[in-house]
């Protein structure tokens, strides 16, 4: 397998969060996804999770750290979500559904970069 330098690989990381955010102005016009609704919500945070495995992927062999860096960047965001919309008394089912790709990640990091 190639080696990414460090360099790329926040080359990599800029440019899917560059995508994200006119994903978002695009299609919601806004930039802030704490300004978006249910489903709109659950569309964006989808691409984000899409986007962050993809540059896990690419990053967890060299930068383990880096990849679970943006992995918990990823799972905050789900949780602070969850934890407005709960708050707001809002259904989170399908949230608490997708917030389980990025909990089953970080372990699985967590336990390459912790080898027994």
């Amino acid at each position: 397998m190639r080696t990414i330098s460090k360099q790329t690989s926040y080359i990599l990381l800029a440019a899917s969060g560059a995508a994200i955010l006119i994903f978002l102005h695009f299609s919601y016009h806004h930039l802030n996804p704490f300004h978006l609704a249910g489903k709109q919500f659950l569309g964006f945070y989808s691409l984000l999770i899409l986007a962050t495995l993809g540059n896990i992927l690419l990053l967890r062999r060299q930068y383990p750290h880096l990849a679970s860096q943006v992995n918990v960047f990823c799972l905050l965001l789900g949780i602070a979500r969850l934890i407005q919309g709960v708050y707001h008394h809002k259904p989170v089912g399908y949230l608490i559904l997708l917030l389980l790709l990025p909990i089953i990640t970080a372990f699985r990091l967590r336990a390459r970069s912790n080898p027994a």
